[in-house]
């Protein structure tokens, strides 16, 4: 029988352990390992038992791609599954943008959450209706924008940091970047000081010029502001 190697990412050891213990009974899968996504032995451990499937639990993570890469590397030939309590749709986006190909709701009944398991193994994708359209239509609008090739500056930002980044482009205000892209203040607020961070500039104007040297030019898209004609 062929064996599939399951490791679990998930921050709440009880859920980890109720999870392993349900699935000790089945025949044709193993848990090779459980940890948090903080744990600095998680990819030690990824490395060493080279699972065939990984399931991330993604709410308390913050930049979904870049983990996923990073584990990646530690187990290329893992697939990797969220198995998650999240509904978020842009926790959706990131995850498929990540190659995160199939999401387990963590409500699942154990038999479909064994399906999916099998699927993602056998190279199938599966995500919930619900999240279906809102994914596609934000993969449609992504696939549209200009594709940069070769190395960049921007290639550190996550997805959600290049339209924040890309509204600056187009001279949004805080606040219109809030209103644009659906989110709080505060949220554009963290996402920003990222964009600084990450980029090692201390303005907008600089990371402005930045991003139109890496050939984001403006998309036309910014709202007329009060006093101003469309």
């Amino acid at each position: 029988m062929d064996i599939t190697r399951l490791f679990l990412i998930e921050d709440h050891l009880m859920v980890a352990d109720v999870l392993t213990s349900s699935l000790a009974t089945v025949p044709w899968l193993r848990v090779v390992g459980t940890r948090s996504a903080t744990d600095p032995a998680l990819r030690p451990a990824l490395s060493a038992q080279q699972p065939d499937v990984v399931t991330v639990e993604l709410q308390s993570l913050t930049d979904v791609r870049e983990r996923i890469r990073t584990w990646r590397e530690a187990a290329p030939a893992a697939c990797f599954v969220a198995l998650t309590a999240s509904r978020d749709r842009e926790l959706a986006v990131s995850a498929a943008h990540a190659g995160i190909n199939t999401w387990i709701p963590k409500e699942s009944s154990l038999e479909d959450l064994l399906d999916r398991v099998r699927g993602a193994r056998a190279g199938h994708a599966w995500y919930p209706p619900e999240l279906l359209a809102a994914l596609f239509d934000r993969l449609r609008r992504d696939g549209a924008a200009p594709r940069r090739t070769g190395s960049s500056p921007l290639d550190v930002l996550s997805g959600r940091e290049l339209e924040v980044l890309v509204a600056m482009v187009d001279g949004d205000r805080s606040d219109q970047i809030a209103a644009r892209l659906q989110l709080s203040r505060h949220t554009v607020r963290t996402h920003t000081r990222n964009l600084f961070r990450k980029l090692k500039v201390h303005s907008g104007l600089e990371v402005v010029k930045i991003a139109r040297a890496a050939g984001i030019e403006p998309t036309g898209q910014t709202p007329a502001r009060k006093g101003e004609l469309p």
